[in-house]
């Protein structure tokens, strides 16, 4: 069985450094804004403190993710920047990547409901992979199991890059759509010195809409259809999902297609929001890999009036995000 183990992380980390290596992949999709579309920066109209740590796939090769960003709104309150960091593990901990990057966006108005906004994001990333807690076949004996030692040979134990990423987006009242680009730059993936191997863009288009419904007891609450779409090289996703929310709560349901189910709820609490989200694999590796979890915790906040900007843009911005997490 431990044979069986090694050569599957040998086979997985072969076909990694061969082949264009995938971002981490989130299901709260706009709770975790700034890895959506840098366009977002700046959305909430207040200062947004958000912390996400994600477990994937709870059988076999384990992945976790952990990000914390900030953003706010400037220049009147028609320009947004932030500033993020994510911590990821690949393959328990085989792999690790830690990339800090800032987003800066800016909206023009098109009438009192609607804007559009593009957004810009820099940032600089390091891999770093540990070579000796991976085991090769010439290491593995029929009988006896790992006990040799091996004549691979090894490359870099980290990397490191610049990154750029492009979007844009459309909000109103009743919708909002964008587009994202990552991975402008193609950065070089060179654990091998001859490696020629870059870091693929990826696209992601998302756009919802929103229909206000009435309870019997006339408070507003929403239904917000969605669709997300995601292309990294030769792989795509599409994202199709349902959000159900009031002003205190929000419940959704998803369907990456052929990948997975994904449930989730949310509570605003007034300046705090927390959300949940659990992923149920639906493909043919369901019972290899397990589901996946992830929690969200969202703090917005305004600065002591001293420090406010003053002439803030008197538009009805939309705040379409209260709704969806």
């Amino acid at each position: 069985m431990k044979g069986l183990i090694a050569t599957v992380t040998v086979l997985f980390f072969a076909s990694y450094l061969n082949v264009k290596a995938q971002d981490p992949q989130f299901s709260q999709f706009y709770a975790n804004p700034l890895s959506l579309n840098p366009a977002m920066a700046g959305t909430a109209q207040k200062y947004r403190a958000t912390i996400v740590h994600r477990q994937q796939w709870t059988r076999s090769i384990g992945f976790a993710t952990s990000a914390f960003s900030l953003d706010g709104s400037m220049g009147g309150g028609n320009s947004g920047w932030g500033v993020q960091v994510i911590k990821d593990s690949e393959a328990n901990g085989v792999l690790k990547t830690t990339s800090f990057s800032g987003s800066f966006a800016h909206r023009i108005s098109l009438s009192e409901e609607s804007q559009i906004g593009m957004g810009l994001k820099l940032g600089i990333y390091q891999k770093a992979l540990d070579w000796q807690s991976l085991t090769f076949e010439d290491q593995l004996d029929e009988r006896d199991g790992i006990v040799n030692g091996t004549d691979e040979r090894f490359g870099r134990d980290n990397v490191s890059n610049g990154d750029i990423a492009v979007g844009v987006l459309f909000s109103s009242k009743k919708m909002f759509a964008g587009v994202n680009v990552n991975h402008v730059n193609r950065p070089k993936e060179d654990f091998f010195l001859d490696s020629k191997n870059r870091l693929a863009m990826r696209y992601t288009f998302h756009a919802g809409g929103f229909i206000q419904v009435n309870d019997f007891r006339r408070s507003e609450q929403v239904v917000s259809p969605n669709i997300i779409f995601e292309r990294q090289g030769s792989f795509s996703y599409w994202n199709l999902g349902m959000y159900y929310s009031s002003e205190q709560w929000v419940a959704g349901v998803w369907y990456r297609v052929n990948d997975a189910v994904i449930a989730s709820i949310g509570v605003n609490l007034g300046s705090f929001r927390v959300g949940y989200s659990y992923d149920i694999t639906v493909s043919e590796f369901s019972t290899i890999n397990g589901n996946s979890h992830e929690l969200t915790a969202t703090y917005l906040f305004e600065l002591p009036s001293k420090y406010k900007v003053k002439n803030r843009y008197r538009g009805k911005c939309p705040s379409f995000q209260k709704h969806l997490f």
